[in-house]
């Protein structure tokens, strides 16, 4: 048997049709999101009745029922919901099945406290790029961090983490500060000290 063919009973994709099983190429598989199945075989893990998961999540037992049969469509704030109960939780996998977080709540905003755009690359304040040094702006505040475009990032970026689709995260407020403190103390002998002090209010904050 070809090795792109699934055949049903094996992952529970078959579908029993006149005494034979249904076979479905990993094609035909893949990119598919069915709800149902994932929510009863998440009570199949737990050992949970529909009445019984749907008390311990804090919904009505025909809103499970409906999930599963496929007559209600449902939330991803409602599946996160309904999959605690079970020990089971929603992630997000890139291309290699590595989990990618949120966009972190506390990285830095632009001046007018707004989230610099989540595609751009951002640089340190102290890293001026090129065109703003032959082109100098004294009309407005110092930046709180510089922005590369896509195209621009992906000529100065490092090529390897390019063709993984690696982007570092936005740094925080906290980062930007330990970095401007480093650049002016970090040659004294009480910079160690100043920095652990740094790294503790950070998390603190962070907590």
């Amino acid at each position: 048997m070809s090795s792109d063919v699934t055949l049903g009973p094996t992952l529970r994709e078959g579908l029993a049709v006149g005494g034979s099983w249904e076979v479905r190429t990993v094609a035909e598989l893949r990119g598919r999101f069915e709800v149902g199945a994932l929510l009863a075989q998440a009570r199949r893990v737990a050992g949970l009745s529909q009445r019984e998961l749907a008390a311990a999540a804090g919904v009505a037992a025909s809103t499970v029922g409906g999930v599963e049969s496929g007559a209600k469509g449902v939330s991803v704030e409602v599946l996160a919901q309904l999959l605690e109960p079970t020990g089971l939780r929603l992630a997000v996998l890139d291309a290699d099945d590595r989990e990618v977080g949120p966009f972190p709540a506390d990285a830095v905003r632009d001046n007018a406290g707004r989230r610099f755009p989540a595609h751009l690359d951002l640089l340190p304040p102290d890293q001026v790029p090129h065109e703003r040094l032959r082109s100098p702006r004294y009309d407005r505040m110092p930046p709180v961090a510089w922005y590369h475009r896509r195209a621009t990032s992906d000529r100065l970026g490092d090529d390897e983490s390019r063709i993984r689709g690696e982007r570092p995260d936005h740094p925080t407020a906290a980062q930007l500060e330990f970095r401007r403190q480093e650049r002016m103390y970090g040659r004294t002998r009480w910079w160690p000290a100043r920095a652990a002090t740094l790294v503790a209010l950070a998390r603190a904050d962070g907590d």
